[in-house]
């Protein structure tokens, strides 16, 4: 059995990440700053920040794989906290691939970068940062690293994104029985959207057949107007919803995903905008208080 370390194993993507990859027969370790309990997979509470911390739980389970999830990924926090933001997204990824070359060095390794419109936040800064490094450390000390870049992920869980917001918004009017108006950027603004889900199924997809000190871009290939989703959402619930833009303009959008590279590899996305919609609706309305 192939052990696989994921780095932010609490959050939106690492959930999904650590139950596919047990599903797929993996043993998972976990890493997360919180302490946790699950079921099917190890949990190491760790700090990235921590050399020692992350050094140890390298030495203690020497895996296989090693897919880094954590970090910081809200452009508010970066210009809340730019110098954490640095320090977790690029001094924790440094940490974390010295453990791997000191103790697992053909431990292969995908670290999860961020699609990019432009440098032009403190986020966008440490992510450019991040990647730079990564393929860097893997071309000077020959590890076997993997950067994916990824579009906005959507899907079923605790997330911070554009849909999970609304889809908690409306759970909770749902429940409240009330109604009203939600304030959304501009209608005709489109951003390229792709199921967590599908998105997990190409990291295994790369640390198996993956390029090393390769770039791989994922996506759905396609835009969809913030329109578009606020008609999903009217589609999917009893209440009429009423929706107020807070822009004048649309703006520019960041070009869509590359999915060249990544398509060669037999992957395809699975879940429709609709589906990963719904889906994420679901979760908000089965939530426990």
């Amino acid at each position: 059995m192939k052990t696989i370390l994921i780095t932010g194993a609490a959050g939106f993507t690492g959930l999904h990440a650590c139950h596919y990859f047990s599903e797929a027969g993996y043993r998972v370790i976990g890493i997360s700053r919180n302490t946790a309990k699950h079921l099917k997979w190890e949990l190491e509470t760790c700090d990235l920040l921590n050399k020692f911390q992350i050094l140890n739980v390298m030495k203690k389970y020497k895996p296989d794989y090693c897919l880094h999830l954590a970090g910081v990924n809200s452009v508010a926090q970066s210009w809340d906290d730019p110098l954490n933001t640095i320090e977790i997204n690029v001094i924790g990824t440094l940490y974390l691939l010295e453990a791997i070359r000191v103790v697992k060095p053909d431990c292969k390794t995908l670290i999860a970068g961020s699609a990019l419109s432009g440098i032009n936040h403190p986020y966008a800064v440490s992510k450019q940062i991040q990647q730079n490094l990564s393929l860097n450390w893997c071309y000077l000390f020959k590890l076997p690293v993997i950067v994916v870049k990824p579009c906005n992920l959507i899907g079923p869980g605790p997330s911070s994104g554009f849909v999970s917001v609304l889809a908690k918004r409306i759970a909770l009017m749902e429940k409240e029985k009330k109604t009203e108006s939600i304030a959304i950027s501009h209608f005709d603004n489109a951003r390229e959207f792709l199921d967590v889900r599908d998105a997990v199924s190409a990291y295994e997809i790369l640390l198996n057949k993956g390029s090393v000190n390769t770039t791989y871009e994922i996506g759905s290939g396609q835009w969809s107007l913030l329109s578009d989703i606020t008609a999903i959402f009217q589609s999917l619930t009893q209440l009429d919803l009423t929706f107020t833009s807070t822009n004048s303009f649309p703006d520019n959008p960041p070009d869509l995903m590359n999915n060249e590279k990544i398509k060669e590899l037999d992957w395809q996305n699975f879940f429709s905008l609709k589906e990963s919609i719904a889906h994420t609706l679901t979760y908000y309305r089965t939530l426990k208080d």
